[in-house]
C-alpha cells in the first residue's frame, strides 16, 4: 500500500510541474501588447512617431522558425533591443502586418508588425532598397 501512495504521490507531483510549466509557457507567449483592431495597430505606430501611409497592410501568416538560423538569431537580437524576444514563440503561428511608412528620405520603409494571438511579440521598421536599414520597434528620432 505504500508504494501506492508514494507512485501516486509522484505522479501527483509530475502532473502538477507539467500544468506550471504548460501555465507559465502560456503566460509568457500571452504577455504582449494587444493590437486586436487596425486602428490600435495604427495608434501603436504613430506611438514610435512613425507616419504610414493610408495604404492597407498586407497581411502574411508566418511561422517562427522552430530552430533559429544565424540570420534569425541576429533578427532576435534586434527584438531584444527593442524589448521583445521571438525565442518563446519558436515554431508557433504568427501573424505579419506590413505597413508603408512615410516622412523617410527614403521611400521604401515599411514598418512590420508581428502578433501571435493579437499580441505585438516583434516587429521592424526596414527599407526594402539594396542598401537599406533595419532597425527595431524603437521610436522615430526626430
Amino acid at each position: 500500500m505504500k508504494k501506492l501512495n508514494k507512485r501516486s504521490l509522484f505522479l501527483s507531483l509530475v502532473a502538477v510541474v507539467i500544468l506550471l510549466t504548460v501555465m507559465l509557457s502560456t503566460a509568457v507567449k500571452d504577455g504582449g501588447m494587444v493590437l486586436d483592431s487596425e486602428e490600435k495597430r495604427r495608434n501603436y505606430v504613430a506611438s514610435l512617431k512613425i507616419t504610414l501611409s493610408d495604404e492597407p497592410p498586407v497581411v502574411q501568416n508566418i511561422v517562427i522558425p522552430s530552430e533559429f538560423s544565424e540570420v534569425y538569431e541576429r533578427y532576435n537580437e534586434l527584438q531584444k533591443e527593442a524589448g521583445f524576444d521571438l525565442w518563446e514563440y519558436r515554431g508557433e503561428y504568427a501573424v505579419q502586418y506590413s505597413y508603408v511608412a512615410t516622412g523617410f528620405a527614403d521611400d521604401t520603409v515599411k514598418v512590420n508588425l508581428i502578433l501571435y494571438k493579437e499580441r505585438l511579440i516583434g516587429g521592424d521598421v526596414s527599407s526594402t532598397r539594396l542598401d537599406g536599414f533595419m532597425t527595431g520597434l524603437v521610436p522615430k528620432a526626430d
